[in-house]
């Protein structure tokens, strides 16, 4: 079975072009700074960075990666369109299974899937923000089926998976010899995708189908759907009913997901965007409020670039 995500990422390759959009920073609203600070670099390994402005920037020693807000009032709160969670791409098995481990030696808990495409660790933070640790691992995946209604993936061997299988821990945790846990996450660790609960699906799939993502899977019974970006690994985006249908944005002093940025280096993809997302005083940025009610921005990768040489 093909779907429009893996045509995507065949043309990009065939192109020799990069993937039509990628993740920025996210900004998170937290209850305590503190301990939200203690969270996110103890245990998840991010650094500090140097940007000023309003919140704590955290990431890697090259990108940032979340900021954190302080000023909510209540953890996230449940039932509401929003971040489902967010997932942080690892650069290796090596890199995955040492955050493994540092959740094990803080006791941590954690849920370890293999979702064939990639292998995940599924934990939250203090207010309750979702936190995906993923290792892509698309070079597994040989096809997805709908036989007689019945959804499978089928690795590189033919065989067949849900893509919910619970992880072999003990098989993951020998790849963790010589590493140590405590250190920091690697330089090249980046934002793998977003999940999100939004109102209703097929709206939510259009809307960001005019931003550039493609479409991939659709479980209408499930109420969820994913979004690729011309990657091989074809989950860049997700989306579900779980928070129920119509849901809607969360209070505005609960713990949530306040904006998120998008790049892109193709022009046609940015100027395609404006249907929904407008530019803000010459700023050479789209900004918009997304079918969640999150507010996002999508930047020109390549004009950005040119206008940091000329300054």
């Amino acid at each position: 079975m093909d779907t429009p995500a893996l045509a995507l990422a065949r043309q990009r390759a065939a192109d020799n072009l990069p993937e039509r959009l990628t993740w920025g920073p996210l900004t998170l609203s937290v209850t305590n700074l503190d301990r939200a600070e203690a969270f996110w670099t103890e245990v998840v390994g991010f650094v500090r960075r140097p940007e000023l402005g309003p919140g704590l920037a955290l990431g890697t020693p090259d990108r940032t990666l979340v900021v954190l807000q302080p000023g909510a009032t209540s953890p996230v709160a449940k039932g509401y369109a929003g971040m489902y969670h967010v997932a942080f791409r690892m650069p290796s098995q090596a890199e995955f299974t040492r955050r493994m481990q540092r959740f094990i030696d803080l006791r941590l808990p954690f849920s370890p899937v293999d979702h064939l495409m990639s292998k995940a660790i599924y934990v939250s933070d203090p207010d309750g923000h979702g936190i995906e640790i993923a290792f892509e691992t698309p070079e597994r995946f040989g096809r997805f089926s709908f036989d007689r209604g019945l959804f499978a993936m089928f690795d590189v061997d033919g065989r067949a998976h849900s893509g919910r299988e619970q992880l072999d821990l003990l098989a993951e945790l020998a790849g963790a010899g010589g590493t140590n846990p405590s250190l920091p996450l690697h330089r090249d660790v980046t934002v793998a995708h977003l999940h999100l609960h939004v109102p209703a699906l097929d709206p939510s799939l259009t809307w960001f189908e005019a931003l550039g993502f493609a479409r991939n899977l659709t479980f209408a019974d499930f109420g969820m759907a994913d979004m690729g970006t011309g990657a091989p690994y074809t989950h860049r985006l997700a989306m579900n009913l779980w928070a129920g249908p119509a849901a809607r944005p969360a209070p505005v002093g609960s713990a949530q997901l306040l904006s998120y940025r998008l790049e892109t280096p193709d022009t046609d993809t940015f100027v395609a965007a404006r249907v929904h997302l407008r530019e803000s005083s010459g700023s050479g940025v789209l900004t918009g409020t997304d079918p969640a009610g999150v507010t996002l921005t999508l930047a020109l990768r390549n004009t950005e670039h040119r206008k940091e040489n000329a300054a």
